[in-house]
């Protein structure tokens, strides 16, 4: 397959993992700086909808070891930029430092239920024509990453068009 001859808005890898706590993704990020911001958005959609689900758990390095990871290779070959691992993992959540919010507890069949459906809706919140949700998190993305929102100002355009400008 071609990226021409298919239309695909998100992939992702699941994985239980033993070591952390939480549910988190792994990503990628691209060197064009217009779309690091967006890379980013479908996770705190998902963090914005769910305490089980830690945004500041995920990381969007691509380390040398996971160069063959299915995201990674699916992100570079392919040029899905909404290319994940969403970890699950199988030793609970601490949600947080406050426990007076949700204590830590053992996921259960619901939770790791409850997390598709959410998968599900934030898709269709990255892909909502009115993108109320989808501009309110990249708004704030913008604030937790000045960096990256000023990198973006800086290539002066959004990431279709700087993608078409660097192929």
């Amino acid at each position: 397959l071609t990226k021409m001859s298919r239309d695909v808005s998100i992939f992702c890898d699941l994985h239980g993992h033993s070591r952390k706590v939480n549910m988190f993704m792994y990503g990628c990020t691209s060197k064009n700086p217009a779309l690091r911001l967006k890379e980013r958005v479908f996770p705190f959609l998902l963090h914005n909808d769910s305490l089980m689900f830690s945004y500041d758990d995920c990381n969007f390095k691509v380390q040398r070891c996971k160069e063959n990871a299915a995201r990674v290779v699916v992100w570079r070959e392919l040029q899905i930029p909404n290319s994940y691992t969403l970890e699950m993992s199988l030793g609970g959540g601490d949600f947080g430092d406050d426990p007076s919010v949700r204590p830590p507890i053992h996921f259960n069949i619901e939770d790791y239920m409850e997390m598709g459906r959410l998968f599900c809706e934030a898709i269709l919140d990255m892909y909502d024509p009115g993108r109320v949700r989808l501009d309110a998190a990249l708004n704030e993305l913008e604030v937790l990453h000045p960096e990256l929102k000023r990198t973006a100002e800086e290539e002066g355009a959004d990431g279709e068009e700087s993608e078409r400008k660097t192929k």
